[in-house]
């Protein structure tokens, strides 16, 4: 039988001669350019998994499948006309249309790749601002806790996920609709995971970049709350509870009609109250090593800072006792 692909052909320039490896997708050729003498390896694509002639009748053949709800096939040839005419006109939306299609087949991930393609290869497409938002919905839904599909052995948790996607919301599109929103939840994704100090960043960074975003209120409140969660870890280390308590100061007395302001009060109490009690102890420990004068330095100290505090009233017995010991 003749065979398309038999060795001692013509192929073009290349003569065959032998076939590599066949597949249901195509043949993998050896063969011989006839002016250079070169040994390459050709790889055909059986028509069945070819793109179409022109962008334009792979688009239709594209959407004919999206129209008819077959998603998987159509995520497909969309990515099929991208990938064998990535500078078309049309590949912008193909590129798109993948994700959309990877969407309704409830891949998030993959839909997310698609738009950040889209992002990133077609940043003045007509498409550009719909990836944009559709990647922050996205990012959304990891936020909320969607379940990340898994591809391969290694399977991403969705807060990880989300963190990706606000991160790139924020590179590609700074000044973007969705800027302000992403960088905010940048910062709560990493107080859900307890990694403070960048949390701290991601709100100051709403501070800077945005300050007249709604969000500013939330995002000082919230670097107060980050430094508070701080200076709970540096035992030795008053100056970060005094960081904190300079945030939740300025929060109060800038914010006085903030439905975060009884959160913030409490939370002010709370960091005066650790305050007063490390002052309370070197108080005491200068007691025991019999040096009272220094001592009733730490105590006043109590007394005029943090006045409402447990500790100020045993400051103020402690110093009635060392003035009648004279």
């Amino acid at each position: 039988e003749d065979k398309p692909y038999q060795a001692g052909k013509l192929f073009g320039s290349y003569m065959l001669r032998r076939i590599i490896a066949e597949g249901g997708m195509g043949v993998v050729i050896e063969a011989e350019h006839n002016v250079i003498k070169r040994v390459v390896a050709l790889k055909t694509v059986s028509p069945k998994y070819a793109a179409k002639d022109t962008p334009t009748a792979q688009m239709d053949w594209a959407v004919g499948f999206f129209e008819s709800k077959d998603y998987d096939r159509a995520a497909k040839e969309f990515i099929r006309l991208v990938r064998s005419t990535p500078r078309s006109e049309l590949a912008p939306e193909a590129q798109y249309l993948a994700g959309v299609s990877f969407e309704m087949l409830n891949r998030p991930g993959a839909a997310f790749t698609a738009y950040k393609k889209v992002v990133e290869i077609y940043p003045f497409s007509k498409r550009f601002k719909d990836s944009i938002e559709r990647e922050f919905l996205i990012a959304e839904r990891f936020f909320a806790g969607s379940r990340v599909e898994l591809i391969g052995p290694i399977k991403v948790p969705a807060l990880d996920k989300a963190i990706g996607i606000y991160e790139h919301l924020v590179q590609h599109a700074p000044y973007g609709e969705f800027a302000d929103r992403a960088q905010m939840r940048l910062g709560e994704c990493f107080i859900r995971q307890r990694r403070y100090e960048e949390a701290n960043r991601a709100f100051q960074k709403v501070l800077d970049e945005y300050p007249t975003s709604p969000l500013a209120e939330k995002a000082k409140f919230n670097v107060a709350f980050c430094a508070r969660q701080l200076s709970l870890k540096a035992s030795y280390d008053q100056s970060a509870t005094d960081e904190a308590i300079g945030w939740y100061e300025k929060f109060i007395a800038g914010h006085p009609d903030s439905n975060l302001l009884p959160q913030a009060r409490e939370s002010l109490k709370a960091l005066e109250m650790i305050k007063a009690n490390g002052l309370a102890e070197v108080a005491r420990f200068y007691e025991i090593q019999k040096k009272p004068a220094s001592s009733a330095v730490y105590y006043r100290e109590i007394i005029e800072k943090y006045p409402d505090t447990a500790p100020a009233a045993e400051a103020v017995a402690k110093l009635q006792e060392l003035e009648q010991r004279g």
